[in-house]
C-alpha cells in the first residue's frame, strides 16, 4: 500500500510503537532511526502480545487532503467484499440531546445554538446540576420554559444512539466475505461500513488498520511546493542532527504557533520552561504533556531537572539505564514494560496489560497486577518500602500518553515544521492558513502574520487560488475562502480564467452567470477591487447585468426597463468606510484581510494599558493589560475546583494567564462577556527566567477612547 502511495505522491510518517521496529526503518516504512534514538522494540512486537493475539498495528498518518485516496487505494485492492471502514454509533451528548428535545418544543436552530455555546462537552447526565454549577451559564435561564423542560428531557437521553457512524480511521481486511462476519451499510463517502465498532471488529478476529490524517503533513508539503515552484528545494530529512541554533530559540522562545504538535498554549510555555534546545528534549516534551505523563507535577518536576535545577534521582540503580533520558521521571508508555520487568521481572505481557489498564483506569485489573508485582518484587530481595515506591512510581502514570517512539517521530516532524516556520515563514504560515488544521482558529493565524510582518491580501478573481498564495512577501487570501460562496462558482472559476483574465465585472457575469448573491459577497470581500473600479461602482454594474440576465431568461421585455451604467455616471456614490470594510471583512472570513485585525477594537483604549512586549519589564509586580482573547479552556485544580486559562493578544504579542478558582468564580462571567478583556494581573516569571505567566486578580470591560463632545 506504502508503495503505492509514494507513487501517486502521498507522503507520510509512521508513528506509534511501529517506529521502534528496526525492519520498518529499513523499508522505509518509518522514517526515524531505532538505534539513534534508543527505542524500545518490544513495546511493538514480544512473545507475551502474540499469546494475548494483540497483533500490531502499524499507525501510518497521511496528509489530510490524501487520506481518503489511501482509502480508496485500500478498496481497489482488496474490493468491497473484503474490505470495510470500521463503523459505530454517534450517540447523544449533553449538547446534542438537548438541542434535539428542544427543537421538538418549538425552539429555532439559532436560539439552541446560542444557548449551547456554554454547556460542556460531555455527558447529559446530571445536566441541569452541572449548568448550575457552571459560572459562564449563571445568567442563562435554566428555570424557564421551554429551557428547563428541554435539559430534564435531554438527561434521560444520555448515551443512547443518535446515528451510524463511520470511523475516523479505522479499516478492517477479511479473508472471507464481510457480510459473514458483520451487518454493513453504505457510508455517505459511498464505502462499505461495518455495524461493529473497533473493538467489536477485533472481537470477530478481522486486521484493523488505522488511515490516519494530519494536517501538519499537508502544511508541510504545500509551503515545500510553494517554495519548490520558486526554484527553492528544501530537504528536510537533510536537517539531522536538528542542531539550527535560530530554530530552537523560535521553538524555546514561545514563537512557534502554527508548527504542529508543539504549538499549544501548553505546549508553547512548556517549551519556554525547559528552555529546549536539542532534539531528544523536545522528544520527552511531546510526551510529557500528555495527561499520563503529566500527572503529580511532573512537567514542573520534567523542567527542573532538565535544567539541571534539581538534582537527579532514581528509586533504585537498576531503574537508572531505562529513565535515564527523562532524568529519573515515568514520561513514556514503555517505562512501564521496562520498570516492570527489570525492578520486579514480570513478563512483557502482562507489564502491556497493566499499561493498557492504567490507560483506561481499569481498578480491578490494576489491582490484580499489583498483587503480582508486588510478590515478584520481594522474591528478588526488594524491600517493602522501595516496592511502594516504584509501585507509586508506576500507577501514578494513569490516562493517555505516547510511546516514545510516536513522540519521537512527533518531534521531528515538529522541528521539520518549525525550521520552514524560521526561515521561509510567508510559504508556511500560507501553507497553514490553506490546510486549516491547526490548534487555533484562522483569526490567530492571521496575527501570527502580522506579528511576522506578513501582510494578507484580499482576494482577486484574476488570482482565485486554490489557496493562500504568497505574493511580493504578502498572502493573498483565495476566492474560497469568502464565506457562502457556491461551490459551482469555486470550481468554475479556475477553469475560465484559462481564456484569460477578467476585465469588468460585466465581463465576469458574461462569462460565469453567477448568481446575484455570489456576485454580492465578491464584491463585498475587494475580489473584484484589482480591476479599477470602486465598490459602489461594481455593485450597481452587477445589479445592471443581473437584471439584464434576468431579462433574458424570462425572454420577454420589462414593464418598467433596468436603467443602464450610464444613469449612475453623474451620481456621487458613497463608499464603504474602512472600518465598514472591515467588520464585513470580518463577516465573510471570519478576520479583517485589509487591515490589523486589532482594528475592529478601535474604541478600546490600548494606549492606557502595558503592552504585551512590556510585561517581562515587570516580573513579580502587578501590571494591567487589556487583550482579545484569542484561546479559553477551563481546568480543574487540585482540590476540584474549576479554574481558567486565557491566551490574550495585543498588537504587540501574546500572553498566557490563569484565573485559579477564587478569581474565576468572580469574573467566569466577564471571561466570556467580553471578547476584548481588561486584567489586573501579576506576572509571575518561570523559575529560568525565559517566560511568564499572569496571574489574574480582577477581569472585566475594558476602557474605551471617551467620545468626542458635540
Amino acid at each position: 500500500m506504502l508503495q503505492e502511495c509514494r507513487a501517486q505522491g502521498i507522503t507520510w510518517i509512521t508513528r506509534g510503537s511501529a517506529a521502534d521496529s528496526l525492519v520498518c526503518y529499513c523499508l522505509g516504512i518509518s522514517g526515524v532511526c531505532p538505534i539513534r534514538f534508543d527505542l524500545y522494540f518490544r513495546r511493538f512486537l514480544n512473545k507475551d502480545r502474540m499469546a494475548l493475539h494483540k497483533l500490531p498495528d502499524i499507525d501510518v498518518d497521511f496528509p489530510h487532503d490524501r487520506k481518503d485516496d489511501v482509502v480508496n487505494i485500500l478498496f481497489a485492492k482488496y474490493g468491497p467484499h473484503h474490505c470495510a471502514a470500521v463503523g459505530g454509533f454517534n450517540t447523544l451528548q449533553a449538547r446534542g440531546a438537548f438541542g434535539e428535545v428542544a427543537k421538538v418544543l418549538g425552539v429555532s436552530e439559532y436560539q439552541v445554538r446560542r444557548f449551547t455555546e456554554r454547556f460542556p462537552w460531555s455527558g447529559s447526565t446530571g445536566l441541569m446540576a452541572k449548568l448550575e454549577e457552571s459560572l459562564e451559564c449563571r445568567d442563562l435561564p435554566l428555570k424557564e420554559e421551554p429551557w428547563r423542560t428541554a435539559i430534564t428531557m435531554a438527561e434521560f437521553l444520555d448515551g443512547f444512539p443518535r446515528y451510524p457512524k463511520m470511523h475516523p480511521c479505522g479499516i478492517v481486511l477479511s479473508r472471507q466475505p464481510m457480510a459473514s462476519l458483520t451487518p454493513s451499510f453504505v457510508s455517505g463517502k459511498g464505502w462499505a461500513t461495518t455495524h461493529f465498532d473497533m473493538d467489536a471488529v477485533e472481537e470477530i478476529g478481522l486486521v484493523k488498520m488505522d488511515i490516519l490524517a494530519q494536517g501538519g503533513l499537508a502544511a508541510m508539503r504545500d509551503a515545500c511546493a510553494s517554495l519548490a515552484a520558486r526554484g527553492i528545494h528544501p530537504d528536510l530529512e537533510a536537517l539531522e542532527p536538528w542542531d539550527d541554533p535560530q530554530v530552537w530559540q523560535m521553538i524555546a522562545g514561545g514563537e512557534a504557533r502554527a508548527v504542529h504538535h508543539i504549538e499549544s498554549p501548553a505546549m508553547i510555555s512548556l517549551c519556554r520552561m525547559t528552555n529546549v534546545r536539542e532534539i531528544d528534549g523536545l522528544i520527552a516534551i511531546v510526551s510529557v504533556i500528555r495527561p499520563g505523563a503529566a500527572n503529580e507535577s511532573k512537567k514542573l518536576r520534567f523542567t527542573r531537572r532538565y535544567q539541571r535545577l534539581e538534582p537527579i534521582t532514581y528509586p533504585h540503580p537498576c531503574l537508572e539505564p531505562c529513565l535515564r533520558s527523562t532524568f529519573g521521571l515515568v514520561v513514556y508508555e514503555e517505562h512501564i514494560l521496562q520498570i516492570c520487568e527489570t525492578f520486579a521481572g514480570l513478563t512483557g505481557g502482562r507489564a502491556d496489560v497493566l499499561r493498557r489498564a492504567l490507560n483506561k483506569n481499569k481498578v480491578q485489573v490494576i489491582a490484580e497486577i499489583g498483587r503480582e508485582f508486588i510478590i515478584a518484587a520481594r522474591a528478588r530481595g526488594h524491600p517493602d518500602a522501595l516496592i511502594e515506591e516504584v509501585w507509586q512510581l508506576v500507577t501514578s502514570f494513569n490516562g493517555y500518553a505516547f510511546n516514545k517512539a510516536h513522540s519521537t517521530a512527533y518531534g521531528v516532524e515538529a522541528y521539520q515544521a518549525a525550521w520552514l516556520k524560521r526561515y521561509h515563514p510567508g510559504e508556511f504560515m500560507a501553507a497553514v492558513l490553506t490546510n486549516g488544521k491547526g490548534f487555533y482558529a484562522p483569526l490567530v493565524y492571521v496575527l501570527e502574520c502580522h506579528r511576522l510582518g506578513i501582510s494578507l491580501r484580499l482576494p482577486d478573481v484574476n488570482t482565485p487560488g486554490p489557496g493562500f498564495q504568497v505574493q511580493h512577501g504578502d498572502i493573498r487570501v483565495p476566492v474560497s475562502a469568502i464565506k457562502g460562496l457556491s461551490g459551482r462558482l469555486i470550481e468554475k472559476l479556475p477553469e475560465e480564467l484559462h481564456a484569460g483574465p477578467f476585465l469588468s465585472v460585466s465581463d465576469f457575469y458574461e462569462r460565469l452567470h453567477p448568481l446575484p448573491e455570489d456576485a454580492e459577497r465578491l464584491i463585498r470581500a475587494g475580489a473584484f477591487d484589482a480591476l479599477g473600479q470602486s465598490r459602489t461602482r461594481q455593485f450597481w454594474e452587477a445589479q445592471v447585468c443581473a437584471r439584464r440576465y434576468a431579462q433574458a431568461a424570462v425572454k420577454d421585455d420589462w414593464l418598467l426597463p433596468p436603467p443602464g451604467l450610464e444613469n449612475f455616471s453623474s451620481v456621487p456614490l458613497a463608499e464603504p468606510s474602512p472600518q465598514q470594510q472591515l467588520e464585513t471583512e470580518q463577516e465573510l472570513f471570519g478576520y479583517p484581510v485589509s487591515g490589523h485585525p486589532l482594528e475592529l477594537f478601535g474604541h478600546i483604549a490600548w494606549d492606557t494599558y502595558c503592552p504585551v512586549s512590556r510585561l517581562k519589564e515587570f516580573t513579580g509586580e502587578q501590571v494591567v493589560m487589556c487583550g482579545l482573547i484569542i484561546e479559553q479552556r477551563t481546568h480543574h485544580q487540585v482540590t476540584g475546583e474549576p479554574m481558567k486559562f486565557l491566551t490574550l493578544c495585543d498588537r504587540t504579542g501574546m500572553v498566557e494567564t490563569e484565573l485559579f478558582a477564587t478569581t474565576y468564580k468572580r469574573h467566569a462571567l466577564a471571561t466570556v462577556r467580553y471578547p476584548v478583556l481588561e486584567i489586573t494581573a501579576t506576572v509571575e516569571p518561570f523559575e529560568n527566567g525565559k517566560g511568564f505567566t499572569l496571574r489574574v486578580q480582577h477581569a472585566g470591560k475594558p476602557r474605551e477612547i471617551p467620545s468626542p463632545k458635540p
